[in-house]
């Protein structure tokens, strides 16, 4: 009981000290309960795309916890720094170093309840209105969260095992010191940091690896296979770059003599280089969870609003029946008989006929492309849509004569410059047309798309057949599709009175596959898996850009304590406080505003990976995704801004005292 009262009243005296480290357990319980709560809630089950959701909430649920163990020790060790006196002082006063690591117990369970309490409440206020966000993000209407036992569980062992690893950093910290060294801890000098070329060197090899990286990828495949790769050079690399290169130029800087010996620069780069080899690794952890936070929040930001142009793109009307089968008269005729069935105005109703083969596309010097390509690359692969000129003209794009060896081929996405093919031994030569094509769906694939325009049913066929008897078929299938796209928009479903019996009865007459979708169908899918992606993207944003800031505050605090003594004997020995603020302000700026730099430099070139990873999502306007990305960095750059206002001032103050 006389520790348990002993570590009460060290709490309720150091609140200051204490306050940082209980605001960043409690932030970290209320965010993993948030998503947790969410992630197993019976509720999640009534929206629409609950298994793609619940997928992506568990993922994010992952990283926030791993960041949670991050952040909170951080925080912690941090707290244990400012007290290593204390525990030395209790060490002297009679007090061994079990016992004292007892008072950090009873500390620790105090932080604990709070924690649970404070941070439980505010998860279910914040995961109740956090919700309804949700649901209001993906268009749904079951608006009731029901609270998870299973969240609340989860949440408490999981901050369990956190607090038991801060236990262990307490009993490390006391039993490897003895009472001297704990007095001393705080005020040990530090030694002017060595040059570090070597480091320096890698640190830059890393980087530029990684640099080189995305500049060098083409297209989305490869830059799925490289980025995770990348990412890890890049975080090892910013590491090393803070800790070797930084302090690299600053010894240069200092063994220039010219630019040493003057007042401003001697004051600066001495103060500099010894802040840089203590808060290297602070620096670092903020521009890599900056860096991240621009990654996440762009890209869920861009993915949920490119999405709602896809679906315009795919649905040139609101209705789509298609007839996937090997017979193009007979596609032709099962799917007239279900719009007559069906009693759909026919004058709505807009029919052609396609097949879709993906495969390599690969073009020579001579603008020749050859099917199969003798040459497979990755970024070659491209997805071919082949449909009559008769079709096109229906559905309102006007288009030259074709002859029977002649074609005419659209970008939908990438661009070939091609003047003949050989489609496997079939001559074709390409034809020149400067129009759009209308009401014609956009495909949404991996690959660059294109649109090859021929002259009617029996060269799409003839052309379909051999696709099919090259056993090169990656992608395609056999056969053809007859699609009918129709604009009804005062019904969502217009086969809703085809029962599926009979829908399987009239695909398997034509021994093929009948599928219907809607726009709106589409879209609430689509809405359902963007903004859940957009919800984690904000949570981890959020989570990202707060670990940031408290890793920021800590660092002022240190700072300050550590600078206060130099810049009291620079004043003793003649320096103005003019002079003494104008060196605080250099440094200050220096260290604070580096890691945004960094940061937006880091993004800048992940920018020309994740614009072609959208693309794995069939999203590809880049000018959105880039007016996005400047947005993004603009407001978490103003948050860093008020960040850097708000604890400066406390630097400032410590310092001044």
């Amino acid at each position: 009981m006389f520790y348990l009262k002993l570590a009460s009243q060290n709490i309720r005296k150091s609140l200051q000290n204490f306050s940082p480290f209980l605001l960043a357990t409690i932030v970290m319980f209320a965010m993993t309960f948030i998503l947790s709560n969410i992630a197993f809630s019976k509720s999640l089950n009534q929206l629409r795309g609950a298994a793609s959701v619940k997928m992506m909430m568990l993922a994010g649920l992952v990283i926030i916890i791993f960041f949670s163990v991050i952040i909170v020790s951080y925080s912690y060790r941090f707290l244990l720094k400012q007290r290593t006196k204390e525990f030395g002082l209790y060490n002297i006063l009679g007090l061994n170093k079990s016992q004292i690591a007892m008072i950090a117990f009873w500390e620790l369970v105090i932080t604990f309840i709070v924690t649970l309490l404070v941070g439980l409440l505010s998860g279910l206020i914040l995961s109740q209105f956090l919700y309804l966000s949700f649901v209001n993000l993906i268009g749904g209407n079951y608006f009731v969260l029901k609270v998870s036992t299973s969240a609340i569980w989860l949440t408490m062992v999981a901050f369990a095992l956190i607090f038991s690893l801060l236990m262990i950093f307490a009993l490390v910290t006391v039993r490897r010191n003895s009472a001297i060294s704990l007095l001393k801890d705080s005020g040990r000098s530090e030694r002017e940091p060595r040059g570090r070329l070597i480091i320096s060197l890698i640190s830059l090899a890393m980087i530029g690896t990684a640099y080189y990286l995305a500049f060098s990828v083409k297209g989305p495949l490869e830059a799925l296979m490289k980025f995770a790769f990348a990412v890890v050079l890049v975080i090892i690399g910013t590491y090393l770059l803070y800790i070797g290169v930084t302090i690299f130029v600053l010894k240069r800087q200092k063994a220039n003599k010219n630019y040493y010996y003057q007042p401003n620069h001697f004051i600066t780069t001495s103060s500099m280089l010894y802040r840089m080899k203590t808060n290297a690794v602070g620096l670092a952890n903020i521009t890599i969870l900056v860096t991240m936070t621009f990654v996440t929040l762009a890209t869920s930001v861009a993915l949920y609003v490119g999405s709602q142009k896809i679906i315009q793109e795919q649905f040139p009307q609101n209705t789509s029946i298609s007839l996937f089968g090997t017979d193009i008269e007979k596609n032709k005729q099962t799917l007239m008989t279900v719009a007559h069935e069906n009693r759909l105005d026919l004058s709505q109703f807009k029919p052609f006929t396609t097949f879709t083969a993906m495969n390599v596309f690969s073009v020579d010097q001579q603008h020749h492309a050859k099917f199969p390509s003798p040459v497979v690359t990755v970024n070659d692969f491209a997805t071919i849509t082949f449909v009559t000129r008769e079709d096109m003209l229906k559905l309102g794009t006007q288009l030259p004569e074709l002859k029977d060896n002649q074609v005419l081929i659209f970008n939908q996405l990438g661009q070939r410059d091609v003047q003949t093919i050989d489609w496997y031994g079939e001559k074709l030569t390409v034809k020149k047309a400067s129009v759009e094509l209308k009401n014609f769906p956009y495909s949404a694939a991996i690959f660059d798309t294109f649109v090859m325009i021929v002259k009617d049913d029996q060269t799409l066929d003839k052309l379909s057949t051999l696709y099919a008897k090259s056993g090169d078929r990656s992608g395609g299938g056999q056969g053809v599709t007859y699609e009918g796209e129709i604009s009804y928009n005062y019904i969502t479903r217009v086969m809703l009175d085809l029962p599926e019996d009979k829908q399987a009865a009239l695909a398997k007459k034509a021994n093929g596959t009948l599928t219907l979708s809607t726009e709106k169908e589409t879209r609430q899918e689509m809405l359902a898996f963007t903004g859940g992606f957009l919800f984690i993207g904000f949570i981890l944003g959020l989570t990202f850009i707060l670990g940031a800031a408290l890793i920021i505050y800590y660092k002022q605090i240190s700072e300050g304590a550590e600078d206060k003594r130099s810049y009291r004997i620079l004043q003793e020995i003649g320096l103005t406080k003019k002079e003494v603020k104008q060196s605080i302000d250099s440094q200050v700026l220096i260290v604070f505003f580096m890691p945004i730099v960094v940061s937006v430099i880091h993004f800048a070139v992940a920018f020309l990976m994740i614009s072609k990873l959208i693309k794995l999502f069939g999203i590809t306007d880049i000018n959105m995704i880039a007016i996005v990305s400047v947005l993004t960095i603009a407001a978490i750059s103003i948050i860093y801004y008020l960040i850097y206002r708000k604890t400066s001032k406390i630097y400032y103050r410590i310092v001044e005292r």
